[in-house]
């Protein structure tokens, strides 16, 4: 209960609950583990419940209308998922993996919406998210239609990427665990493209590759690309 009660303290939505709300919400949400980048959810699914990551990391992509396979975002530890579903009724719009494993709490939607319900600022807190993750959406889609260049766009992300999941601002390398694969899909390129520009990067000494992981070696360089639209 008490490891529970300190995850949901700080999840980004349920932060503000005072103790009694806090062992409610324990009550009600039950532990998963997902690994082997198990799907947590996929797209046309009903909408059951509504999650939130306890630690690890989970992918949320979509398909495109030639059913290419676009990634949205992660969802890291202390972040929701899933609520735009249970809120409308309406049947999963987006697909949730592990990448590669992740743990999250479930909170079925008959026990959510019981509780959107009876608590006014648990309405208010999924609003919020729901502003910040709307803007959050919005500056990815002007990003990405406003960097044409592919290599503008794909240094832009791996910047985004590696310094919200890498080692930090003031580390002299910042590395993000992604396969080529996964940033193709993220710049809507193929992996050939992908691997191209890191190839190039690589041999100028502004990033470094392995299997599955990108880390970025000269951040100066690459937001010069990522700004100026320039090609490496």
């Amino acid at each position: 209960m008490n490891t529970a009660r300190a995850i949901f303290k700080s999840n980004e939505l349920l932060q503000h609950l005072d103790s009694s709300g806090l062992d409610r919400i324990a009550k009600m949400a039950s532990r998963r583990s997902y690994c082997g980048s198990a799907t947590i959810y996929s797209h046309g699914d009903p909408a059951d419940a509504v999650y939130g990551v306890i630690a690890g990391q989970v992918q949320i992509s979509s398909r495109s209308s030639a059913l290419d396979e676009v990634l949205l975002g992660s969802c890291g530890s202390g972040r929701v998922f899933g609520m735009i579903s249970v809120i409308d009724g309406l049947p999963r719009c987006v697909t949730a993996r592990a990448a590669p494993k992740a743990e999250v709490f479930v909170i079925c939607r008959d026990n959510f919406l019981q509780l959107l319900a009876h608590d006014s600022l648990l309405a208010l807190s999924l609003l919020n998210v729901f502003c910040q993750h709307e803007r959050i959406a919005t500056r990815m889609i002007t990003d990405e239609y406003a960097l044409r260049s592919v290599p503008a766009r794909l240094a832009h992300r791996v910047l985004e990427l590696a310094g919200r999941y890498g080692n930090g601002q003031d580390s002299a390398d910042q590395a993000v665990e992604i396969t080529q694969a996964e940033l193709a899909r993220y710049v809507f390129v193929s992996r050939q493209v992908v691997n191209q520009y890191l190839g190039e990067w690589q041999s100028r000494g502004w990033v470094s590759t392995s299997r599955c992981r990108v880390t970025v070696t000269d951040r100066k360089a690459l937001a010069a690309v990522a700004t100026h639209c320039g090609h490496a």
